[in-house]
């Protein structure tokens, strides 16, 4: 009698754990990669800085973290380097292909269990490679809080002088 309770506890252990395949086979986190070209750049998602790349940052796949609005579905990335344009790019969740091993196992809890903790979805690009671009403009704050302001033209051999820049004594 006891070895027919364990064989049956044991059987629904295992059916239990074939219902729920997306958890089991990548869990609810997943790590995406970032990359930058010059290395060394910013990492900001949704606003939270998350260090320099090269960088893999693990995120929910559910498209927010906890404590964010559920209607949040994507992630704002934004990859920023001093001197250099912003690459701003989203990682958006898609469903994953494990959830529907929960259909042919016939897994209904399995199907709650990873919607509920996001498993079901996959987060794409899992990789974000990104060549930075120069600014042709660039802001510095001196000693005595003055901003200087540098820009870099490169004038069109069409254009016509109409005038010189002066500087004005203070």
């Amino acid at each position: 009698m006891i070895k027919k309770i364990t064989s049956s506890i044991l059987l629904l252990m295992l059916l239990s754990g074939l219902t729920n395949c997306a958890s089991i086979i990548h869990g609810s986190r997943q790590k995406v990669d970032f990359n930058s070209q010059p290395t060394g750049a910013r990492i900001l998602i949704d606003g939270k800085d998350y260090g320099t790349t090269p960088n893999s940052i693990s995120l929910r796949r559910k498209g927010r973290e906890v404590g964010e609005p559920t209607n949040k579905r994507e992630y704002n990335v934004s990859i920023q380097m001093e001197g250099y344009y912003p690459y701003d790019v989203k990682i958006k969740r898609d469903l994953d292909g494990w959830l529907f091993g929960n259909i042919i196992f016939g897994g209904i809890i399995g199907i709650i269990i990873d919607a509920s903790n996001g498993s079901m979805y996959r987060l794409t690009p899992n990789q974000i490679n990104v060549q930075l671009n120069r600014t042709t403009a660039s802001i510095h704050r001196n000693q005595d809080d003055r901003l200087q302001i540098g820009v870099v033209l490169q004038a069109d051999p069409t254009w016509e002088k109409i005038g010189t820049l002066k500087k004005i004594n203070e």
